[in-house]
């Protein structure tokens, strides 16, 4: 087997390694709009993109890492002394890997509680307006039918 092919899971790797580095920083930037007032749907669908970008690229990188590593672990086992050294690297690589993914899915859980809290209250914010228009609709609507008899009563007494 050629080094080429441990070296390529390597610098696979390392792409991830980049790629999730990115992602959490997209998620910290959804954990600073999820903590707003107000829901900036502009700069929440911007990120949304950009994850969606990554994540992308994310399962590109996988796909092919699990490409080239089916096509040469047994080689590995079988020689693990040549590839000691590569083998703990990418371990190590690996590790990190799973370190920020974890990190990203707590982020991402703390993220999806706020957005449900915030979301509900605009919610509630909403019904509560559109509760007030109807009443006043219903006044104004009531006030319009209403016919001032006044004039009738005055007539009379005379």
């Amino acid at each position: 087997m050629d080094q080429n092919y441990v070296q390529v899971l390597i610098d696979t790797i390392t792409k991830k390694e980049e790629t999730l580095r990115k992602i959490l920083e997209i998620t910290k930037q959804q954990e600073v709009i999820s903590k707003q007032d107000t829901y900036a749907s502009e700069d929440m669908e911007k990120t949304l993109n950009e994850k969606e970008i990554q994540i992308s690229r994310l399962n590109y990188l996988d796909e092919g890492f699990q490409s080239v590593y089916d096509r040469v672990s047994s080689e590995i086992r079988n020689h693990i002394d040549v590839y000691k050294q590569d083998v703990l690297v990418l371990q190590d690589k690996i590790r990190i890997c799973t370190e920020i993914g974890n990190e990203i899915m707590v982020l991402e859980e703390r993220n999806r509680n706020r957005f449900n809290t915030l979301f509900s209250k605009a919610h509630t914010d909403y019904s509560t307006v559109k509760s007030k228009a109807s009443v006043a609709q219903n006044y104004f609507k009531t006030m319009n039918n209403s016919k001032v008899m006044d004039a009738y009563f005055v007539d009379k007494k005379q």
